[in-house]
């Protein structure tokens, strides 16, 4: 994937930031020597729908992701899934998914090994990932497998990375760097836009200093600010 020039949206950040772009504000914060961890490390940045909002109670119905590594998506994923049960109607106004488009589809119990090979050891990523990856927990565990990945989550970030925003919803971040998403609440779209904000986030908090990914989860965490 060629890489997106970011002359614009960097711009975007520094004025949000008070800061004049003719001050080349990104070069003058020194970066550390050696190797980053960051750049080599691979993040699985998926999106799931589903039957409804409670991880032990509703099932997936769709998984996408993309693997971006160094900013370039080296391999992705889509599945539409069989839940085994009748998809609501809200469901399907909201996501365009209804019971007759999944009851050909494969099971989870199928779906969710592929998907867990596919991630392999990635960084899991997801915009929201307390909801994305409970109901990634709980399929694995109804079906006996063992999910041990590291977690990401873009929103917790955006709100240390984008703390001017009046929100951090997935709209709102991808709208400020004028991002598009195709098919909105779509596993594959939405998890298209998580990955190009993951993109311009890890560029960014490099060009700060951070090389590491524990660092990164500090970021998360609130641990330290970044301006």
């Amino acid at each position: 994937m060629a890489s997106p020039d970011y002359t614009g949206i960097a711009a975007r950040v520094l004025e949000s930031l008070g800061m004049a772009v003719a001050r080349k504000s990104f070069q003058l914060v020194p970066v550390s020597d050696g190797p980053c961890e960051l750049a080599q490390r691979e993040f699985a940045v998926l999106d799931i729908e589903t039957t409804g909002g409670k991880p032990e109670d509703e099932r997936i119905i769709e998984i996408a992701a993309l693997v971006l590594k160094d900013g370039a998506i080296v391999r992705s994923f889509s599945q539409l899934v069989d839940p085994e049960r009748h998809i609501p109607p809200f469901i399907t106004k909201l996501t365009g998914i209804n019971s007759e488009m999944v009851s050909s589809r494969p099971h989870i119990g199928e779906v969710l090994p592929r998907f867990l090979d596919f991630a392999a050891d990635a960084v899991m990523v997801a915009h929201h990932s307390d909801f994305d990856i409970g109901f990634i927990t709980a399929s694995a565990k109804r079906i006996g497998l063992e999910f041990g990945n590291e977690v990401l989550c873009t929103r917790k970030l955006g709100k240390y990375i984008l703390p001017w925003l009046p929100s951090h919803s997935l709209s709102t971040i991808a709208d400020f760097f004028g991002i598009d998403i195709r098919n909105r609440h779509r596993a594959l779209g939405d998890a298209e836009a998580t990955t190009k904000i993951l993109d311009i986030f890890l560029r960014y908090v490099q060009r700060r200093g951070l090389k590491t990914f524990n660092e990164l989860k500090q970021l998360e965490r609130g641990q330290f600010q970044l301006f």
